[in-house]
């Protein structure tokens, strides 16, 4: 068995709120990386600050993902004419080992009923925008946190998580959603996209998609492909090739960061973050080459 976890002190609950605040839910390793709170947290690992911060939010909204509910329904013997039969709801939630009991309350049946209601396929479309919409992340939102605001926001059936899934999966095949690395934004068609375009311009004066579709559609690049990029890198400007470094890197960064998060998906981020990484290094050195090159012919010509 491992050892204990130590209780979150104070100063390390406030060292992780600034850190959200300041890089954003979901940035675990660039909080951890961070000067300003690495020294607090070091004892602190991925998994703990994403826990710790799931259990944050079931304290301050009161509900989860992880909190264990029992509903027991009491049926008045003695006033059958009463519409409203009260229910007892006893609540257990989880708090870095500590359970918190939370005294019953007593609502209406019918309330009870509207507590967890069923979100129609429509309405859910509605909320998965507003989620993407308001959480305004440069590189689109993961499934994570839109499942986190949704929760946050509103009441979600039991088997919500499922749900989520199959509805994102509709909405990037259909077009309203672009998926990129697991990430997702509204597409530039959508009648959300508040005309924001999801396409980057390259050299040649073309633009191309950034989305690579559904993860099982992942190809990776042939040996042929990736020589083609570079000859093509080769003839770039300065400023173009260096814009292509930049993104190759950021992808790579993005994949290494998802494959932590996802824990189902690690193979293939994995897969897809040593393509990325791989491409990265052989553009840095073919940004060298050129750049040592031009230096070269420069000086003979002095």
């Amino acid at each position: 068995m491992g050892a204990p976890k130590q209780k979150w002190t104070a100063e390390e609950e406030s060292a992780l709120k600034a850190g959200i605040a300041k890089h954003g839910s979901g940035k675990w390793r660039t909080i951890l990386r961070d000067p300003e709170f690495s020294g607090i947290l070091s004892l602190r690992s991925n998994v703990d600050l994403k826990d710790k911060w799931r259990n944050l939010s079931v304290t301050a909204n009161g509900w989860g993902s992880r909190e264990k509910a029992r509903i027991a329904f009491k049926k008045s013997q003695q006033n059958p004419k009463h519409e409203d039969n009260q229910m007892a709801i006893t609540t257990v939630v989880e708090y870095d080992n500590e359970v918190v009991d939370v005294k019953p309350l007593a609502i209406s049946s019918e309330a009870a009923q509207i507590s967890t209601p069923k979100i129609s396929e429509s309405r859910l479309d509605d909320l998965i925008i507003e989620a993407i919409t308001k959480l305004k992340e440069p590189t689109g939102s993961n499934k994570t946190d839109i499942a986190m605001y949704i929760k946050d926001q509103y009441e979600a059936p039991a088997n919500f998580k499922r749900f989520l899934s199959d509805k994102l999966k509709a909405m990037n095949r259909s077009g309203k959603l672009i998926r990129v690395n697991r990430k997702y934004r509204i597409a530039p068609s959508s009648p959300f996209s508040e005309g924001r375009s999801s396409k980057v311009l390259f050299p040649e004066g073309k633009h191309r998609e950034l989305s690579r579709g559904d993860r099982s559609d992942f190809k990776p690049l042939t040996k042929s492909q990736i020589d083609s990029e570079l000859a093509r890198m080769r003839n770039m400007t300065a400023q173009e090739a260096a814009a292509a470094v930049a993104q190759a890197v950021a992808e790579a960064e993005i994949a290494m960061t998802e494959a932590e998060a996802a824990a189902e998906e690690a193979e293939a981020a994995e897969a897809e973050f040593e393509e990325a990484q791989a491409f990265a290094e052989a553009a840095k050195l073919t940004l060298e080459n050129r750049n040592a090159a031009k230096k070269w012919a420069l000086q003979s010509y002095s």
